[in-house]
Parts: structure tokens; sequence; C-alpha cells
């Protein structure tokens, strides 16, 4: 019977590879896939808008190399159809292939670990519906990480640490998620195989990542390199990418519309409680690991990977719908290594944790493309949908901390309060100047939203700082220099959220000692669409000029710098010491 089933989830997996799926995805793919197989992993980081990890180029390469054995890639007529069967078999190839693996390693995980319920699990990912849509009717390729990082854990499971820290490296080289397990994983290995063991370890990830990332370094472009690792952290700078979690209720069902820069407690954003938030989880299940009895410390460290996963999708923002898809391989691990778990209730969690991952998915691909899925539903009802699916989703998150946590942080509550004390004492930190009435750097608080006319603003250095290490340097205005302040250029308009706290914005600017001879422009503050202020015009050689204006009861504030000349080019101007009073 397990050949039976097995067989059908792989001809369902066959036949829906024609399917489109998510078009900007697999479009992605494509273009990625020409640069690379074209002009190199180089060009594609500098001169694309790339933004998965180096591993990934390699993929896309191969990928690109093989289609054009047979046909023609560099026919747009045909290469760039959302139907291109032959392109959408060579992507949804790695997904089938990787499913094929995940299901493998459950099972052989489940024999290694004298389970005899490893067949039922592993079917349980292979026929399950979000693995389906997600690889074959989606085109993603999130499977392809979680095999690559689950090999990782087979590894650990039969003690050849060094090929588990082998293949950990790879998968998060491959698809971002796993990067997020890096301390849990060395803490494991620290606790399992001491000191020693955790050095040969951590020699083998960095040949590893050195020996992946070669082209980087031969041509010295670690800096790129560095771009590629942080491009995410705010490519998509809002409360929730679909991912129906709390900051998508928070939202009020508009994820993909409020900044995560948005002010939440005092002057702390949205991201940045967030990064709070899950900081004190991801310190709780770090702990997990370290305090595990040696018999227990594999259960511990799945169960601290899962509790990583859950708190990665609902309490950071940016969270994409896909982002618990890691669970589907990792949650089933846990009935092997956790003896008192009971099999009908690890499968009924999975199967509630499966409606609620499907309905994320299938909804947020109906928002895009509504002409790949079936969705009925109006957009308002659709939106009341989401809502309860969020809720769904956070009551799932709640109980598996209460179930496996819920216990542990009342025996070991001395450490949880540390945790405690220094969530506290971040957001303190954070907010101190403004509970004490102190005026505030206007540097402290990111903007929601910035554009300009030439590289973009660099805080405390000057715009042309922007262009990497090298041409770092200090804020300055005919030589009088400067700590802090935003360093700019014409044109320019860089958007803060000031959520009406605030009761005073003061400021010098003027045209940088960067700027060019002729460079000319006009500074403007604007509170709420309102003018508030406009400078008269700013010369290259003018001493720095100074405001102090009222902004009580204003949300939101933009500063703007407007060139006065035909030309804007050179004109690198300066808002210097910009401060806030309450």
């Amino acid at each position: 019977m397990f050949f039976i089933f097995s067989f059908l989830g792989l001809v369902i997996r066959i036949l829906l590879i024609g399917v489109p799926g998510f078009k900007a995805d697999v479009a992605y793919w494509k273009g990625w896939g020409l640069a690379v197989a074209d002009k190199g992993i180089i060009w594609l980081a500098n001169n694309t808008n790339y933004n998965y990890p180096p591993g990934f180029a390699y993929v896309l390469y191969a990928v690109n190399k093989i289609y054009a054995l047979f046909f023609n890639p560099y026919n747009i007529n045909e290469y760039w159809l959302d139907n291109n069967y032959f392109y959408l078999l060579l992507i949804k190839l790695i997904t089938i292939v990787a499913d094929i693996g995940i299901t493998y390693l459950i099972y052989k995980i489940a024999r290694k670990l004298n389970s005899r319920w490893g067949k039922i699990l592993a079917l349980f990912y292979f026929l399950n519906i979000v693995a389906i849509f997600d690889g074959v009717i989606w085109g993603q390729v999130d499977q392809f990480g979680l095999f690559l990082f689950l090999l990782s854990v087979y590894f650990l499971i039969v003690d050849r640490p060094q090929w588990a820290s082998v293949f950990f490296i790879i998968s998060f080289l491959m698809k971002f998620q796993s990067i997020i397990f890096i301390p849990i994983f060395f803490l494991y290995i620290y606790k399992k195989y001491s000191f020693s063991g955790l050095m040969k370890s951590l020699k083998v990830s960095f040949f590893t990542f050195t020996l992946i990332i070669t082209p980087f370094w031969l041509n010295r472009e670690m800096a790129s390199l560095i771009r590629l690792f942080t491009i995410n952290s705010d490519w998509f700078p809002w409360y929730s990418l679909n991912a129906f979690n709390l900051w998508w209720l928070a939202s009020g069902l508009n994820g993909m519309q409020i900044s995560d820069k948005t002010l939440i407690l005092g002057i702390i954003n949205a991201k940045q409680l967030g990064l709070i938030m899950f900081s004190f989880v991801y310190f709780v299940a770090c702990l997990n690991v370290l305090l595990a009895k040696k018999n227990e410390l594999i259960g511990q460290y799945i169960l601290s990977l899962v509790l990583a996963v859950f708190a990665f999708f609902h309490l950071l923002t940016q969270s994409h719908e896909r982002y618990l898809f890691l669970l589907l391989g990792l949650y089933p691990l846990l009935y092997f290594v956790k003896k008192e778990m009971k099999l009908s209730r690890l499968l009924i969690f999975l199967l509630m944790l499966t409606v609620g991952m499907f309905f994320n998915m299938y909804i947020s691909a109906a928002m895009n493309y509504p002409d790949q899925v079936y969705w009925p539903v109006s957009a308002q009802l659709t939106k009341t949908f989401t809502a309860v699916i969020s809720v769904y989703q956070i009551g799932l998150f709640i109980y598996f901390v209460f179930q496996y946590f819920g216990e542990w942080m009342i025996r070991y509550w001395k450490y949880v309060s540390i945790g405690v004390l220094l969530i506290v004492g971040a957001l303190f930190f954070k907010n101190k100047d403004y509970i004490l009435h102190k005026p505030i750097s206007l540097t402290q608080i990111a903007p929601i939203y910035q554009r300009q006319d030439y590289l973009e603003p660099v805080n405390n250095m000057t715009v042309e700082s922007a262009r990497g290490v090298f041409f770092w340097n200090r804020l300055s205005d005919n030589y009088y220099f400067y700590k802090k302040g935003i360093g700019s250029h014409a044109n320019s308009e860089i958007y803060y959220d000031l959520g009406g706290r605030f009761s005073r914005f003061r400021s010098e600017f003027g045209i940088d000692n960067e700027g060019a001879v002729g460079a000319k422009a006009v500074f403007v503050v604007q509170g709420d669409g309102h003018e508030l202020f406009r400078s008269k015009e700013q010369d290259r050689f003018d001493y720095p000029k100074s405001i102090d204006i009222s902004v009580r009861g204003v949300k939101q504030m933009t500063l703007i710098i407007a060139k006065t000349t035909v030309s804007n080019s050179g004109i690198h101007a300066d808002w210097l010491d910009p401060e806030l009073i309450r």
C-alpha cells in the first residue's frame, strides 16, 4: 500500500506540472537563470533584483543550461510564455525530487529510531495538499531547502556531525529559511559533542561555506555577498506578505499596505517590536537545547526547531504565506524522538496545521492570480476569512507553546525571567530618551518610505557612502562636521511616521562638502501633506542653516530636498543633527 500511495502522489505531481502557478516567481527563475548563465553569479548579484542565497544561483544556472540543450532561451515568444511546459518541467522536477527525498528521509529516520509508523507519516507528507500546492502548482522550491535541512537532521541522528554541518550550510545557501536555525544547530553540536566537536563542525561549515561562495572571494566581491544576505531584511517592508498571522490582524487585514516602520510603542516600530518578541521565543528555543539531558537532546532539538519556525512566521513582520512550510517535514519527526507522543494526537495537529497553511497559501494565490485557482468568494468575504485563518493559526501556535513549553517555562522560570528582563531592558533602552522627554535623533526612527534620484539616504554618513565601505565619509557642510544626520541627494523625499507623538522638529541643513560646485537646492518639511517649512535656496558654499518648527499632532512628516538647477548632478544634501522633541 505504501508504494501504491507513493505512486499516486507522484502521478498527481506529474499531472500538475503544466500549471503556470505563481507567475511572478517562475518569471524570476527564468530571468535570473538567463543572467547567471550569460554573465555569471557576480553580475547576477550586482545587476539584477536577485534576492536569493548564492547557492540557488547554481541551480538556476543548471536549469537554464539544460533548457538550452533542447530549446532556445533567447526566443522571447517561447521562453517567457507562462505555460512554457519544458521550463515548468525542469523547475518543478526540483521540487518533485525533493518531495521524494523528504518522504524517504522521514521513513529512514523512523527506521533509525525504531519507530513503526514511519511509512504513515512519510505518506502524510507526500500526499499532503500543502506540499503539492507549494511545489507543482505554485512553482516554489521550499521543498529543496527542507530536503537539505532534513539531511542534516538525519546525519545528526546517525552521529555524523560533520556531514550534518555540510548539509546544514548547503540548505541555507539554497533557501534562506533555514538560516534561522544556525544558533540552535551549533548549540546542539556543542551539547552533544562538546567544545572539540563544535570546533570540528565549525571548520567543516566554514570550508563548505567558502567553497560555495568561491566566485565572490575570488573576485573580491564580498560586499556583494553581504548584500545578498541582508537584502531581504527590507525587501518588502510591510506588516505581512500575506502571512495570516498576528501582524495581518494588526494591519487591519491589509498586511501589504502598512509599512512595518510604523511606530507602535514609543519610537519602536512594528518591525523592531516583532524582532524583540521573536528574540524572546528564540531565547527559549536555545535554552531548551542547552538545558536538555543527553538522552533527550535530539527530541528537544527538533522541538526547538519547530518553535523557531512558528515564531518566525507569527512574530516577525514581512513574513511570507509559505514560511510555515518547514513544519511539514519537521513536526512528524517529533513522534520518532518523543516516545510519549501519541500518533493520533500528532496526526490531528498536523492535519489542523495543514488546513491553515493550505488556505493561507490558496487565498494568497487567489489574491494575486485569480485565473490560476478557483475562489468564488467575494473580496470582502475573503478578507473576513483571512481574519478567521489568522486567529486559527495563532491559536495553533499558542497551543503548541503551552503544550510543549508550558511546564518547561515553569520549571526553568529563573532562566525565563532573565529573558523577560532582557526584553524589558531592550524596550526601555530603545525608548529611554522618549520616556525621559529628551531630544530624539531622527536617525533613530526608520522612514516608512523614501525615494531619491541618486543612491539612497544614509544615516550619519554622506550619500556617497551608500556605494560601499570604500566610499564611507562623514557628514560636513562648509567644513562644519556632524556625527549625526541624513546624507541625501536631490531630488529626495523621506517619509516618517510620527503618530502625533512629538511637538517640535529641529535640524540644520545644507549642501555637503561632497557636493558639486554648482549644487543648489531647497529644503522642505511637510506634515500630513501640508507644507510646514521651505528654505531659501541653499548653495554649495553657504553655511548650514537651521530650523525649529512645530509638528504637534502630525502623524506623517516628510523631508524633501528639491533641486533649483537644471541638472541635479552632484547635489549631495544633508539634514544635520535632526531631532524630535516630545
